[in-house]
């Protein structure tokens, strides 16, 4: 795994354990999402759980995605 990859990979992370701690699940993911006007990126509701649980590839939908919840949720 890249630099690069491993830094997504710990952000992910950060988002898990955030999620987790504060009782919040894959639809609060969903929620946010889809009350953003003209997403960059389509996402289907499956593809949250994928992205959550790191099996998929970190392409720049994925990395927009992991970026937008770390502001979302203002995650340090």
């Amino acid at each position: 795994m890249s630099e690069v990859e491993q830094s997504y990979d710990s952000q992910r992370l950060k988002i898990v354990e955030f999620m987790e701690a504060q009782g919040k699940s894959n639809k609060d993911v969903i929620w946010a999402y889809e009350n953003i006007k003209n997403p960059p990126y389509k996402f289907a509701k499956q593809d949250v759980s994928a992205v959550l649980s790191g099996k998929r590839k970190y392409t720049q939908s994925i990395k927009w995605f992991i970026a937008f919840l770390i502001e979302y949720w203002d995650i340090k």
